[in-house]
């Protein structure tokens, strides 16, 4: 279990790196949909980063769980943090999911598979894994934000300067 990196707790040093890899992995799957020229460059890349993001985030809230019962501030609003943080995983599964089937109807790879597709089935394919990549994405990087924001507010929200 990855608890503590170099003695310091793994968890907001893995978080720093979720909030990072969550909007990446949106930009590249709104670029790959509404951008052909773009879908055409980054095409596999994209997968490889949702499927890092896919892997960072259980194992920062498996490094959030081993961190919230050491932490003494926070309460309500770490509580609420952590719940927000679980919802993550699902809402990032979604999103590569729906990338990787946009990203089958659409590459060459693919070519022979979905060619067996009736034209209204495909149509309904690359429509429903579009628009689910778009709200998958929008969805994610905003829980990431609200996660982020209530952490911060957990741990600094009582301070004054």
């Amino acid at each position: 279990m990855l608890d503590t990196i170099n003695g310091l707790p793994a968890h907001p040093l893995l978080a720093h790196l979720v909030a990072v890899l969550v909007p990446v992995t949106a930009l590249l799957a709104v670029l790959a949909v509404l951008w052909p020229a773009a879908r055409r460059r980054i095409g596999g890349a994209a997968l490889f980063v949702a499927v890092g993001t896919l892997v960072a985030v259980p194992l920062t809230t498996t490094a959030g769980s081993w961190l919230q019962p050491r932490v003494m501030m926070g309460g309500e609003v770490l509580q609420h943090h952590a719940t927000l943080g679980g919802q993550l995983l699902i809402w990032s599964a979604l999103l590569t999911v729906a990338m990787i089937v946009w990203w089958a109807l659409h590459t060459p790879l693919f070519t022979a598979e979905v060619g067996t597709l009736s034209p209204t089935v495909r149509r309904i394919g690359v429509a429903l894994s579009g628009a689910g990549t778009l709200v998958f994405a929008a969805v994610s990087t905003w829980l990431v934000v609200r996660i982020g924001h209530t952490g911060a507010q957990s741990m600094w929200g009582g301070m004054s300067c």
